[in-house]
């Protein structure tokens, strides 16, 4: 492909038909592939240490909850379902990433744990809150959990664009 890109097709290319029909179809991909800041173009400083701090705690516990419930039988959810959907809670929050999420019954309710990054300027005390008030929406009022506490550990600052 390197060679399309510089224009320098070879012999067979140039000679033959099938594969200059296929190159002129092609050419406004070549290019863009040639683009410079597409070469340049890199993940955001954090993100694998982010995805990897996820893997991880998503591999980690196999301790589940018992839920409230109606009826006989009971019903049981893995402390890291809980933990997703904690997560999953806070993505609504305007300028907060949240990375890691724990969960572990404590002897009055659940204790949730985050981590997380803030982009640049977002008012750190107030989005925290808003973090907590939507864990503490969906764990409670979806999972019927008592929420005892949500400590938020602020990791990281990301670059606003």
């Amino acid at each position: 492909m390197r060679h399309l890109l510089d224009g320098r097709p070879t012999e067979h290319e140039a000679q033959c038909s099938h594969c200059r029909a296929a190159a002129r179809d092609l050419a406004p991909l070549i290019r863009a592939l040639g683009e410079p800041e597409l070469e340049a173009t890199t993940a955001p400083a954090g993100l694998v240490d982010d995805v990897m701090r996820a893997i991880r705690a998503e591999r980690g516990t196999r301790r589940s909850l018992e839920l409230d419930g109606p009826g006989p039988g009971t019903t049981r959810i893995r402390e890291t379902a809980v933990a997703a959907m904690a997560r999953f809670s806070a993505r609504g929050v305007s300028g907060v990433l949240v990375g890691r999420c724990r969960v572990h019954r404590e002897e009055e309710g659940l204790a949730v744990s985050l981590t997380a990054r803030v982009t640049q300027g977002t008012p750190i005390a107030a989005a925290a809150e808003e973090v907590r008030r939507a864990v503490r929406d969906i764990l409670e009022d979806r999972l019927r959990l008592t929420v005892t506490r949500i400590d938020i550990e602020i990791v990281g600052l990301i670059e606003a664009d």
